[in-house]
């Protein structure tokens, strides 16, 4: 014998609920009013009863319309967990009474000996029939209750009436009934499925939140984890530098005694030793070190620190028999970047040159490249050069390239990653060229400063101010958006400044510019926002990173020309009569692709549910942003992201993934309730836009 398993009585209860309570929101009673009020003149034309008598059906189906809408007032207000069984008697009970109403109506109405008023009296009593069947065909004994107490009594007048056409028509309104009752049974079951999905569809947003909690919990924890690593790393290696720096200190001064030749030999192999794992110690802490993530603001002369380089290991070039040589081009700019960090990195490739050459040379040569605008820093030498199968990892942390060679000469693979992630950080770019057998070039380059030109240089040529552009401008610092504006605004630039990176976006979606202007904490974040079309400058402040989606890049301060020559050369290539346009609201061709593949009915329903959910998503995100619970409007803006994305409607998904960003923030509330409003207009939009698609899913 097979038992029915509790989760499956479970899931039947909770489906047989959903269809009920689609059976009392789908019921609009009062539309079958109309169809009596236009029975009742008929009946007083034709002179059958008199208007009183022809009004007390009317006033009976008003009041039983009136009762049935208490009961649903009643439905919504039940309390939790009430029996949907009892619900369904007693609508199917009040569906009776209503049906018994017309039946009444059919009895002082009938017109006996007038065929035609009985044709017009059936064709109400049917289009009043098939209205009921709308609501009431979510519970078929509802519908059957209604359709027999209406219909009956006049299907039996018709009979009494007898003649060829009355009884065609009692047998016509007989057939339209059992019909209607038969589809019953199939909306029924189109009702459990979509309940059933849409009871699916709510469970798997609620494991799916459940399971992103767990995500970004275990994302925290990864994290906090990976902090923890570094700065122990850091710390023991700290502690490691200290009884170091004794033992070489003291073996330094062993080597300066006069010892026997073996151990001589002996010390010699102990510096060494001590000297590669200082390096080692040296490279852990500046690539675990926190407060490297963010350079400062100072400039360099660039042909200072290379010859601070080559002096520092001229001595170890000697000691090899190598010729480490230096040039460099004559007026050469200072660049943006700390001048510890350039000599760090220098060093570290110089110092890399000489260990994997035996013989030959090392060159260290800087030019001036990009029309003026950076240098370069090139370490020439004539090692064994780097074998391809390793090249792809050589600025990889831990990734030595050649091992035995590294083992060798006490390498780790630290150097390379740190001098790459300083580079990066400083906005410049690092790589290499190289030819196995014959040796490698390192190179790196370096923004020019703005902060200083070498007199001479010709580095930024002098350029007309533009004139007539729109440019959106939002840079943190109030003082420096001020100067902005002040080299362009007299020369009729329009210069509109955004309050917070909320307003920039929104402004920048739904107006013309010709450039854009920003922080480069801000840059990546405008680029990608929906609606930016215009060309982007970055403005690095002090401490910033160069950004990943940018068209021109300057740092703070900026000459004129500089800014000038960045507007000039971003306008020309944009197209000056191209207005930036919303994304799309949805993409009718993934929706196509979608639809072969799991087909229009259940695309529909799936749709169905997103709207429903999304609907109640955006209003909860009205309602905390009107409560100014901004920690819970971000966590709404996550869900939504999370709903959206996973049909492809980019547009509402990148508006509320924008929002959750600046609550994360912490932006102003004015900002805020702009960019939920975004999210809201964007839900608007994409809900039309499926119910355009697919009609069904309204």
């Amino acid at each position: 014998m097979t038992v029915e398993s509790p989760p499956d009585k479970r899931s039947a209860d909770a489906i047989f609920a959903g269809r009920i309570n689609v059976l009392y929101a789908l019921g609009r009673h009062y539309l079958s009013l109309p169809f009596a009020v236009l029975c009742v003149p008929a009946t007083v034309i034709a002179g059958h009863l008199p208007s009183a008598a022809s009004l007390m059906p009317l006033v009976l189906q008003i009041g039983v319309v009136i009762a049935a809408e208490q009961l649903t007032t009643a439905y919504r207000q039940r309390p939790p967990g009430s029996s949907p069984h009892y619900w369904a008697r007693r609508y199917t009970f009040v569906s009776a009474i209503a049906g018994a109403s017309w039946g009444v109506a059919a009895m002082f109405w009938f017109m006996w000996d007038s065929f035609p008023a009985q044709a017009y009296l059936s064709l109400a009593f049917l289009g009043m029939t098939a209205t009921e069947f709308i609501a009431r065909s979510a519970h078929r004994p509802a519908y059957i209750a209604h359709t027999l107490f209406a219909l009956g009594p006049l299907v039996v007048l018709l009979l009494i009436q007898g003649g060829l056409y009355p009884s065609l028509s009692a047998v016509l309104i007989a057939l339209f009934a059992a019909v209607l009752i038969s589809y019953c049974h199939d909306m029924a079951r189109l009702l459990d499925e979509s309940v059933h999905l849409r009871n699916e569809n709510g469970e798997l947003v609620v494991r799916l939140r459940r399971e992103k909690s767990e995500a970004l919990a275990a994302r925290d924890a990864a994290e906090n984890s990976a902090l923890a690593k570094a700065a122990f790393i850091a710390n023991i290696s700290h502690e490691l530098r200290t009884p170091l720096n004794a033992l070489l200190g003291m073996a330094q001064l062993l080597e300066r005694a006069e010892l026997p030749k073996q151990q001589a030999d002996h010390v010699k192999v102990m510096l060494q030793a001590g000297r590669g794992l200082q390096t080692l110690i040296d490279d852990v802490i500046a690539l675990t070190r926190d407060e490297d993530d963010r350079l400062g603001d100072e400039d360099c002369d660039p042909a200072q620190a290379a010859r601070a380089v080559a002096r520092l290991l001229q001595p170890r070039a000697w000691e090899k028999r190598l010729h480490l040589t230096l040039s460099a081009a004559s007026g050469l700019p200072r660049v943006a970047a700390d001048p510890r960090k350039v000599r760090q990195v220098l060093l570290k490739l110089t110092d890399n040159a000489l260990k994997f050459t035996e013989r030959g040379l090392v060159d260290i040569r800087l030019d001036l490249v990009e029309d003026g605008r950076a240098v370069r820093f090139n370490v020439t030498d004539t090692g064994h050069g780097v074998a391809p199968e390793v090249a792809h990892q050589l600025f990889t942390p831990f990734s030595p390239g050649d091992s035995s060679y590294a083992r060798k000469e006490q390498g780790a693979g630290l150097g390379l990653a740190v001098a790459k992630r300083v580079i990066e950080q400083a906005g410049g770019t690092i790589g290499f060229t190289s030819t196995p057998a014959e040796g490698a070039q390192f190179w790196f380059t370096l923004p020019v400063s703005g902060l200083a030109a070498v007199p001479g240089s010709e580095t930024v040529p002098q350029h007309t101010p533009p004139a007539g552009l729109a440019v959106l401008l939002f840079i943190r610092a109030p003082e420096v958006s001020a100067a902005l504006a002040h080299m362009l605004e007299p020369f009729g630039n329009r210069v509109i400044q955004a309050t917070n990176i909320a307003d920039a976006i929104v402004r920048a979606g739904k107006n013309h510019f010709d450039a854009i202007i920003s922080g480069g904490g801000d840059a990546d974040m405008l680029a990608a926002a929906p609606g930016v079309k215009a060309p982007l400058i970055a403005m690095l402040l002090r401490g910033d990173r160069a950004p990943a989606a940018t068209d021109k890049v300057l740092r703070w301060p900026v000459e004129a020309d500089q800014l000038y020559f960045a507007l000039e050369d971003v306008a020309a290539g944009a197209d000056p009569a191209q207005v930036p346009q919303a994304p799309a609201a949805i993409d009718a061709v993934a929706f196509s692709s979608l639809e072969k593949s799991v087909g229009v009915k259940a695309l529909v329903e799936i749709l169905q549910c997103y709207v429903v959910t999304a609907e109640e998503l955006t209003t909860a995100l009205s309602n905390a942003c009107n409560d100014e619970k901004w920690d819970d409007a971000g966590r709404l803006a996550q869900d939504i992201v999370g709903a959206a994305g996973g049909l492809g409607l980019s547009a509402i998904t990148q508006a509320a993934r924008q929002f959750a960003t600046a609550a994360r923030e912490g932006m102003d509330r004015h900002a805020l309730r702009n960019a939920a409003q975004l999210v809201i207009g964007e839900h608007m939009r994409a809900r039309q836009a499926l119910i355009q698609l697919y009609p069904d899913v309204a």
